[in-house]
């Protein structure tokens, strides 16, 4: 199943950018150039690149999320949950090495003892949009400017010998994220 997506991430993504770019950047980002390691107010600056995927399905009925994200040099993480409640199971695996590689998508995870596979296909989709955020964060201030793409995506979810086709969203992104103590 083809999902043609724009480039507007939404909340869910966001919270996955957000959250995990930004614990990740603070700690690994180096001084952004002119400014002095030693000055209080100095602020570090950061290029990230890499892709956000979104997924929802249905497994024999039980309800699936599926998120994909990337983030080149920092992280690169793959996060499946299977059903609510009392069956829900999930799991997640990270790794230096993409997921996303010559537009392919392949990902394993063990999944309650099983292993799990989220395959398919990623491609570039539409123009690309202008990005600017500024919000405080933890003490800091954060400035990100750059561009978001949209993406096609046609991805699939195996496990226990099932497999279900996913639909998701997704945008690829290329940001400048600059913080400075607030």
């Amino acid at each position: 199943m083809r999902a043609t997506t724009h480039p507007v991430p939404t909340t869910r993504a966001a919270l996955v950018l957000g959250a995990t770019g930004l614990a990740l950047t603070g700690a690994l980002a180096g001084v952004a150039p002119g400014a002095h390691a030693e000055d209080p107010g100095a602020g570090t600056t950061t290029h990230e690149v890499g892709r956000v995927l979104e997924c929802t399905g249905s497994w024999l009925r039980r309800p699936v999320i599926a998120t994909v994200y990337e983030n080149r040099g920092l992280l690169n993480e793959v996060v499946v949950q299977v059903g609510d409640g009392p069956r829900e199971v999930s799991a997640a695996t990270t790794r230096e090495r993409r997921f996303v590689r010559d537009g392919r998508v392949r990902a394993r995870l063990d999944l309650d003892g099983r292993t799990a596979r989220l395959s398919g296909t990623v491609a570039r989709n539409g123009q690309r949009s202008t990005v600017h955020e500024e919000y405080d964060d933890a003490g800091e201030h954060v400035v990100v400017d750059g561009v978001h793409r949209g993406l096609d995506t046609d991805l699939a979810l195996v496990w226990r010998g099932r497999g279900t086709s996913l639909d998701c969203t997704g945008f690829a992104y290329d940001l400048q994220v600059t913080r400075t103590p607030a």
